[in-house]
C-alpha cells in the first residue's frame, strides 16, 4: 500500500509540475504576443536551439541506452528506450520531409 501511495504521489508531483509549467508559458505567451517579442530574430534562435536540443537528446538517449544495456542488460527499459530512440527518429523524418516539401 505505501508503494501505490508514493508512485500516486510521485505522479501528482509530476502532473502538477507540468500544469504549472503549461500555465506560466500560457501567460509568458500572452505578455509577449501583446509586447511583439515573436519576430523573426527570435523565431530563428529558437529554431536554432531546438535543433541542438535535437542533436544532444539525440547523443544522451545514445548513451543512456548503451548504459541500460551494460546494467540492467534485456529489460523494460531497453524497449522503453528503445521505443524512445525509434519515435523520435521517426518524427524527425516526418517534420524533414514535411519541412522540405513545404518549401
Amino acid at each position: 500500500m505505501r508503494i501505490l501511495s508514493d508512485t500516486l504521489f510521485a505522479l501528482s508531483g509530476l502532473i502538477g509540475g507540468v500544469s504549472i509549467a503549461f500555465i506560466a508559458r500560457y501567460f509568458s505567451y500572452r505578455v509577449g504576443k501583446k509586447k511583439h517579442l515573436f519576430d523573426e530574430r527570435y523565431k530563428s534562435i529558437h529554431h536554432q536551439a531546438k535543433a541542438r536540443t535535437y542533436d544532444v537528446t539525440f547523443i544522451l538517449l545514445l548513451i543512456a541506452w548503451a548504459l541500460v544495456i551494460v546494467v540492467e542488460g534485456i529489460s523494460f527499459s531497453f524497449f522503453l528506450i528503445t521505443v524512445l530512440y525509434v519515435i523520435v527518429n521517426i518524427t524527425y523524418a516526418i517534420s524533414a520531409a514535411y519541412y522540405s516539401n513545404r518549401e
